[in-house]
């Protein structure tokens, strides 16, 4: 029945904030034309109401100017337009006596005695159309392109940073862009044996998957045990490679180098064995006293 409340405007008929209250005012008050008659009295010439084809952005400002800053209802003594600045209503504007026109008596009784529930409709529609505009947002921000996932297995941590005077308790915490997954505590271990798998999606612009490792607390922020970074790029490019061949026996697609300028304890081969492509990596872990982390890496296109 209030679908049309907003026209073209209103983005959704599911207004949950709505109470019995709210509902039977708007009832009382003679439904959509009656509350719109007073908060679209006064339209200035110059704003388009928005139509079934109109942006988002568009019926967002409408629905603020109408709902939230009250920008189209007369002023209580005058009935006349009130924007503040000049020209912005013409003559030709429902500005003026044309309001007064508009609100006739059948309505102004039932306005005055409840006038502070309309402005709770009001309210009903700004906090429905907050809640939309939100969901929109997060919708768009969830449209990220993948291009596939990566299996990580966390094997072990050797050697790592003493925390809790003579020992510690570890957890990894991985991160691949705005998404991050951790393992599970391991108590009173300077070498933990995980073995853990996790899974992340690969974004289509391929950020490097970073490892922490921090010593779990319980009465006290937990304390850094060291970090590490690897380009996965080499490996998706290779899981790429290897859906279009036509080699499916085990072969050696590629290596990352050990050396002085990276953190490898030793090479990280990227296999290619009974259709999987993987990699094993061993790093020394940074910006910490000691420590090393050992990953078992598998990139999974989303062809699979």
């Amino acid at each position: 029945m209030w679908g049309g409340m907003e026209n073209a405007a209103v983005l959704s008929i599911n207004l949950d904030e709505w109470t019995d209250e709210q509902v039977d005012t708007l009832v009382d008050m003679g439904g959509n034309d009656a509350a719109n008659l007073k908060y679209e009295a006064c339209i200035p010439d110059n704003l388009r109401k928005p139509k079934p084809d109109s942006s988002i952005d568009e019926r967002s400002d409408y629905i603020r100017r109408k709902y939230e800053l009250h920008q189209f209802l007369p002023s209580d003594e005058l009935l006349s337009c009130p924007y503040p600045y000049p020209g912005f209503c013409s003559s030709s504007s429902r500005c003026g006596n044309s309001c007064g026109s508009a609100l006739d008596k059948k309505h102004s009784e039932k306005q005055t005695a409840g006038g502070h529930r309309i402005h709770g409709l009001g309210q009903a529609f700004r906090n429905s159309w907050r809640r939309k505009e939100s969901e929109h947002k997060a919708t768009k921000k969830s449209m990220i392109e993948f291009v596939g996932l990566i299996k990580v297995n966390v094997v072990r941590g050797t050697n790592l940073a003493v925390r809790d005077i003579v020992t510690s308790d570890p957890y990894v915490i991985l991160s691949l862009g705005h998404q991050s997954v951790k393992t599970r505590v391991i108590k009173n271990n300077l070498n933990p044996v995980w073995n853990e798998q996790l899974m992340l999606s690969i974004p289509q612009t391929i950020p490097p998957l970073k490892m922490l490792v921090y010593d779990k607390d319980t009465f006290k922020p937990d304390d850094f045990m060291g970090d590490a970074e690897i380009d996965i790029q080499p490996l998706v490019s290779a899981a790429k490679a290897s859906e279009i061949s036509s080699f499916r026996e085990p072969m050696q697609l590629g290596s990352w180098v050990a050396s002085k300028d990276n953190t490898l304890v030793r090479d990280g081969i990227i296999t290619f064995i009974d259709g999987k492509v993987k990699q094993e990596i061993s790093l020394r872990l940074q910006n910490v006293e000691k420590g090393t982390l050992d990953i078992e890496l598998e990139c999974v296109p989303l062809t699979q």
